[in-house]
């Protein structure tokens, strides 16, 4: 199974061992010594957030908490033999035997990342989180079992099929990840020495407990170089973690590849059944229905953007050396009406940069073809784009009304803290700000 970014997550054509356990209790942080990793948390001023901890923490405080395990660590390469004090963050391995959720997990990233994301793998506001997504809870719907199994399929390995009817907008799966690895490792980069991440890698697997380690060497690799590094650029998800950005308090976003092993197993389709919605401040990744699915139907997700053109989806895909046999992609006449609808989608959003020319007509248009093209898990952006025109355009009634539409397919298909979420949560608050005379308005 080969996998790069969560389904419906990036919008292009819109301008995813044991050791010992620490030993003492948590520093208690101050002001300067950690970042805000709660901003996601109304109760953020009552909690605390670790400091920051590193291969020489360790050695002068003799705690590594709140990680189970001392990290390793290793300079970028350019400041390895000097003695000055290094400018650019460490890369480490980090690891906690138990999560928010009961499970393991490794990380390779900087210290400062590690300490800014604890508190979402530690002790995230889980009850908050789940209000602001309608009361939806962070785990599958309950069946007696699940109602799907792994199997044997002919000429494609092993994949994840239905064992009984399913409805559109079911959880199937609900997981943490395994191992994250920070994007910029995980490629050739000036940082850090490819020997140096592979060791990290390594012992990231190796400090696993021996149920995870089988699930990780489980799965599918193209026999490419070292086992767990082919794994991961096999099997993972690009997904965003919170990380600080200087002194400023400011949110940004950290790229990293997160490993799901039970959702690793889903295959690829062009048009697909499922989709992934993620959690950047609990690192859950779920498995939804994007419609009903039938008993014996393959559940499958799109390991490419759902919006991009089927050549542009054909070489993305090949450039793992994959080549995708879907239902699709093995019907010419689909392929042929499937790129003119796209192509007809894009060419409406275009003229919508020119705010005069947006009409109710179009809007109905394009929805209409995105429903045809089952791309409704992007209906939030195009609503979102549309209430922003209304807004250049000064009708902020109807900007209001399509950025709330934006909001509620958001958190339906992205997730109700996506950052894609948040920012259209922001344009319907400024909105409001302006009604209640609470600023000038500005597009």
């Amino acid at each position: 199974m080969l996998s790069l970014i969560p389904t419906l997550t990036i919008i292009p054509l819109l301008l995813s061992s044991r050791g010992v356990l620490a030993t003492s209790e948590p520093i208690p942080p101050t002001s300067r010594s950690c970042p805000n990793n709660s901003h996601l948390n109304p109760l953020s001023h009552q909690r605390s957030c670790p400091l920051l901890v590193d291969d020489e923490t360790v050695i002068l405080t003799n705690n590594w908490y709140p990680w189970s395990i001392p990290p390793t660590c290793f300079l970028p390469k350019k400041q390895q033999n000097k003695r000055t004090v290094p400018k650019a963050s460490k890369l480490c391995t980090f690891t906690t035997l138990d999560t928010w959720a009961g499970t393991p997990l490794s990380i390779i990233t900087t210290p400062e990342t590690a300490a800014d994301i604890a508190s979402f793998i530690h002790a995230p506001y889980v009850s908050w989180l789940e209000n602001d997504r309608g009361g939806v809870p962070f785990k599958p719907t309950h069946y007696p079992k699940n109602p799907f199994k792994v199997e044997k399929l002919p000429n494609k390995g092993y994949g994840v099929v239905a064992t009984e009817h399913i409805k559109k907008g079911t959880v199937l799966m609900v997981q943490l990840p395994v191992m994250l690895q920070l994007l910029e490792s995980a490629e050739q980069n000036d940082k850090w020495e490819t020997r140096d991440v592979l060791k990290l890698l390594q012992r990231a697997g190796n400090q696993l407990p021996k149920e995870q380690q089988r699930e990780v060497m489980g799965l599918a690799a193209q026999g490419k170089g070292y086992v767990v590094d082919d794994i991961m650029k096999t099997n993972t998800f690009d997904v965003t973690v919170g990380v600080l950005e200087g002194s400023t308090g400011q949110m940004g976003w950290g790229s990293h590849s997160g490993l799901y092993p039970e959702i690793a197993r889903i295959n690829h389709a062009c048009k697909p059944n499922c989709f992934t919605r993620y959690s950047p401040s609990t690192l859950i990744m779920e498995i939804v229905a994007y419609r009903d699915i039938s008993p014996g139907e393959e559940l499958s997700i799109s390991y490419a953007p759902l919006n991009i053109l089927s050549t542009d989806r054909s070489e993305l895909l090949k450039w793992w050396g994959f080549t995708c046999t879907c239902a699709l992609c093995q019907n010419p006449t689909a392929i042929k009406k499937s790129d003119k609808q796209r192509n007809r989608i894009q060419a409406l959003l275009e003229e919508f940069d020119t705010p005069s020319k947006l009409t109710e007509e179009k809007i109905s248009e394009i929805e209409e073809l995105v429903r045809e093209e089952g791309m409704e898990g992007q209906m939030g952006d195009l609503y979102n784009i549309i209430g922003n025109v209304y807004a250049q355009r000064g009708e902020l009634k109807k900007a209001k009304e399509y950025g709330k539409k934006g909001v509620m397919w958001l958190k339906r298909y992205a997730g109700a803290d996506s950052e894609r979420t948040e920012m259209a949560k922001g344009f319907v608050k400024r909105l409001e700000d302006f009604e209640r005379g609470a600023r000038d308005w500005r597009p």
